[in-house]
């Protein structure tokens, strides 16, 4: 069961992202930094799973958060799909890049492993590259919806489905960014709670231990990645219906890792509030 006193912070800090964009802070400016930290923030509670929870240090989540940009940007402009769908696709490609790199992977330990996850990001950056389809060096801008279906806003599906995401309307694409990453942080909070969370904390501390007690090491880190990956791909898309474009230099680079790196560190490692602290 979870707590409802013991998270009193997340009510506070819920009614802050609430009410400082309607009055002091309802400002552009201050808007997109709420944004920023929204959606850094929620991939880093994906990156805190994995290593805060399973103490596996992935210095490659760029990779599930370029899958999920890249597939919602080219759903959306090249094929008129709204985000909620590509959201969802990027995170499911995502789920399996994880499942099929790190079955193996997790034979490795320590450094070996972190420094793994990192070349699978590099590797994906340099294919995204070259890639002509998918804009290769020059990226994909993302064309205004209106421009791009012209009859959007003249129905009730698109202004509910399409202009929710669009980040021109900046206090709706905020709240929803926010709605979202609420529903990301009660993931977690449940899942460390839950006996799940306790294996995976189990592990982190030894692995023999574990497995001495009939915990499974490599199948719950698995599960932990997935759900990771997932998560990580749904800041992607985030990211990219904010700035509008992508290219492999923006969303696959080993900083965008640091950065979902230190803002769970210095937020506090290991605990669901890390990351919106960081």
């Amino acid at each position: 069961m979870v707590n409802l006193k013991k998270h009193s912070l997340a009510f506070i800090l819920l009614a802050a992202f609430i009410i400082v964009p309607l009055t002091i802070g309802n400002t552009t400016d201050v808007h997109n930094v709420i944004i920023y930290i929204l959606i850094y923030a929620m991939v880093g509670e994906a990156w805190n799973l994995i290593t805060g929870f399973t103490g596996q240090t992935s210095f490659g989540h760029a990779a599930y958060f370029g899958i999920g940009a890249y597939t919602s940007t080219i759903m959306l402009e090249y094929f008129h799909i709204t985000p909620w769908i590509g959201m969802i696709v990027g995170g499911i490609i995502a789920v399996i890049l994880a499942l099929v790199v790190n079955f193996q992977m997790f034979k490795l330990k320590g450094h070996y492993f972190a420094i793994a996850t990192l070349c699978v990001a590099e590797i994906l950056k340099t294919i995204f590259s070259t890639w002509k389809w998918v804009g290769a060096g020059d990226g994909i801008a993302l064309t205004p919806i209106t421009v791009l279906i012209p009859d959007a806003s003249k129905n009730a599906w698109g202004k509910i489905a399409w202009l929710s995401l669009d980040v021109r309307n900046r206090l709706p694409f905020l709240f929803t960014t926010l709605a979202v990453f609420c529903i990301v942080f009660v993931v977690c909070v449940i899942l460390e709670n839950s006996k799940v969370g306790f294996y995976w904390k189990a592990i982190r501390e030894s692995h023999e231990v574990a497995e001495s007690i009939g915990i499974n090491p490599r199948n719950y880190k698995l599960l932990a990645m997935c759900l990771s990956a997932f998560i990580a791909a749904i800041g992607g898309t985030f990211f990219a219906q904010f700035f509008k474009y992508i290219d492999a230099i923006t969303v696959f680079p080993l900083s965008v890792s640091m950065i979902f790196v230190l803002v769970t560190v210095l937020g506090g490692i290991g605990n669901v509030y890390g990351p919106i602290i960081g």
